[in-house]
Order: C-alpha cells, then structure tokens, then sequence
C-alpha cells in the first residue's frame, strides 16, 4: 500500500491534467466524499456547498489532492454530464459493496464485466476496465475525444448491457450517464484513485497479449490510465453516439409571449403566445436544442411561471434557463447586433425606442 500510494501521489499533476481533459464535464459541481463527525465512516456530499456555488469550482489543484490523499476520505467524483447535456465519457458501474453477498460474486461480475470490455474492443474502441473496491467491484470506461449527446451516450450504454441476465447478473449494472435533465445535477462517479472506505487503490485490467499479470497496480495502472486512446466521433458515431445538436437561445417575453399587457411581475404571464410560435419552436428542435432565457427565471417562483406557461400552450423546448447559457444563436427582441463598429451600435442604441 505504502508504494503504490506514493506512486499515485507522485503521478497526482500528470493524473490532474488528464482528468480535467477528458473526464470533468462540469467545473461548478463535483462529488466529495468527507468524514462523518463522530466516527469513522464517510458520506457523500455535492461539492461546493450551496452557498458556495458560481463563486467556487473545481481546479487542478482539486484533482491534485484527490490523487495524493491516503486516508478514506477527501475522494473526488465527476458528473457525467454537463449544463448542455454533453458528456465525454461512458461508465458502466458493477457493484459488490457487500462481499458476502451470496447471489454476486466477484468471478461472476469480472466475467460480465470483460466480456462488455471485449465488445467494446470489437467495435474498435479504447476501453478501460478498472477493479474499483478490490471486492469485486469494477468500472469499465470509454473516453471520447469531444463531447456527445449525452442521451446518446446513455442509449449506447444501455444496449451494451442489456444482456445482463444471460451473463449471470441478477440485476442491471448502474451506467453512467444515466438520464439527467437541465434542471438538476445528474449523477456522478468516483475517480480512479484510493477507495473511500478500503485499503485499495485502483487497478487497471492488462488487456495486452499474452500479459503475465492480469492487473496493473500503481505505477503501471496510472501508464495505462494516461495512454488510454479518446473515441473520436466519426468512430462513435456509426455506433449511435452522436454529436450534441447546437443550441437556439430564445428570449420569452416579446420572443414566445406576446406580452401585450406588458410587466405584471416575474410570476404573471397573462397574455397567448406570439402567432405561430408552436410550430416555429417544434420545428427547430428537429435540428436544433431550444433553451429559453428570461429575467423572470432570476427566481425560482418566476422559471416555474415560464415553465408553466409553455406547458399550457403545448410548447415543448429542452430547457428553461436560469442562466445564459452558450448557444449557436440568440434570439431577441430587444437586440442590437455588433457589426464591428462602435459608432454604429451608439447610433442604434439611442434610437432604440422599443
């Protein structure tokens, strides 16, 4: 333990540098893993806390200290998608926390597990197959090259083990991403390193030829962490992973209601839709993921206002926003575009009589 312990902490910048390229989907979030008051046991929290959030995120130095720690708690997790609902990678999570557990065994989830590795391979890509507890638990993981569709990626991952029952487990093994929406967090998975309760640190399956030691511990798991090939996307793809489709940002008020009888607070929304505004929005989210920002959404009383109102008129969109959020267009009433010059946006701002 003493020496694979100092080679992860040795490795902590390098492993650092890797998981924030390829494995954090979102930096304003994270999981933690922190020591109960009173006994030795841990928990599991969301990290920053709530206070906190929008002011604190997850940093280098962060990843650093969750690769360095040796005691049972401080461990980190990344969620599995982002804001936007694009993830950068897939998990699939074999579970045996209880060892004495009759009807799971860690040969029969081993034997599950590699052979999703080995189909996983057959389709051409890079999987790593990680012994998570030292119990019987694994983690098998697929990194891509730039963020998918995180409904897609989910869909992937629920065919690959759809077969669960003819490889002998009793249930479902949990897959990263599972199905999150724009309005909470999603769920999050803990990062290779030392376990949150067990004298273990994980290990990598050697899936070269003819290997004489079916795991990889310290020094050699980390190699075979950092060398791991991302999936590009014209390889996921074929497989049905997709790339994300482009966000149309449209305002509400003057954009989708008609706001006729103009402000009567952020919870009243009195007035019909702006004619046409139905079709319009369903036929953009054939190409397109449609986010609607409103200063209303700046309370929680005031985004449910929207969302109620959307849900009367039948208007379907894929997320009300609490926030700008990064998007292809923006679509606004009450606009006025920069063209490059300065003169010209004074000029049109001082006009502006709306």
């Amino acid at each position: 333990m003493d020496r694979i312990a100092d080679e992860w902490s040795d490795r902590a910048a390098a492993l650092a540098e890797w998981t924030m390229a390829h494995l954090v989907n979102r930096t304003d979030v994270w999981g933690r893993y922190v020591r109960r008051k009173g006994d030795e046991t841990t928990q599991v929290v969301t990290a920053p806390f709530r206070e906190e959030r929008g002011k604190v995120f997850l940093d280098l130095d962060s990843l650093r200290k969750h690769f360095r720690t040796r005691q049972p708690s401080g461990q980190l997790g990344v969620h599995s998608a982002s804001s936007d609902l694009t993830s950068r990678w897939l998990a699939i999570d074999v579970d045996l926390h209880d060892p004495d557990e009759w009807s799971v065994t860690p040969t029969g989830n081993l034997a599950a597990v590699r052979g999703w590795h080995q189909a996983l391979v057959e389709r051409g890509l890079d999987p790593l197959l990680m012994d998570s507890n030292g119990v019987g638990g694994f983690h098998l993981l697929v990194v891509f090259a730039e963020p998918m569709s995180t409904a897609s990626v989910h869909k992937f991952g629920a065919e690959l083990v759809a077969d669960f029952e003819r490889r002998g487990l009793d249930h479902a093994p949990e897959i990263f991403p599972d199905k999150p929406s724009w309005d909470h967090y999603g769920d999050w998975l803990r990062l290779p390193g030392r376990h949150h309760t067990r004298p273990h640190y994980t290990r990598v399956w050697n899936d070269e030829p003819f290997a004489e030691t079916p795991w990889l511990d310290g020094d050699d798991a980390i190699n075979r962490l950092l060398a791991t090939r991302p999936t590009p996307a014209a390889l996921l793809e074929p497989l049905g992973i997709t790339r994300p489709r482009r966000t149309v940002c449209l305002d509400f008020d003057g954009v989708m209601h008609s706001y006729r009888s103009g402000w009567c607070g952020a919870e009243v929304i009195p007035d019909p839709p702006i004619h046409g505004t139905k079709e319009a929005v369903a036929r953009l989210r054939q190409q397109y993921r449609i986010a609607v920002l409103s200063s209303r959404c700046h309370t929680e009383e005031g985004r449910k206002a929207v969302e109620s109102w959307l849900f009367r008129h039948g208007i379907v969109v894929d997320e009300v926003c609490v926030h700008k959020p990064p998007a292809h267009v923006y679509v606004d009433d009450r606009a006025v575009r920069f063209r490059g010059n300065w003169d010209d946006v004074m000029d049109e701002i001082n006009q502006f009589r709306k």
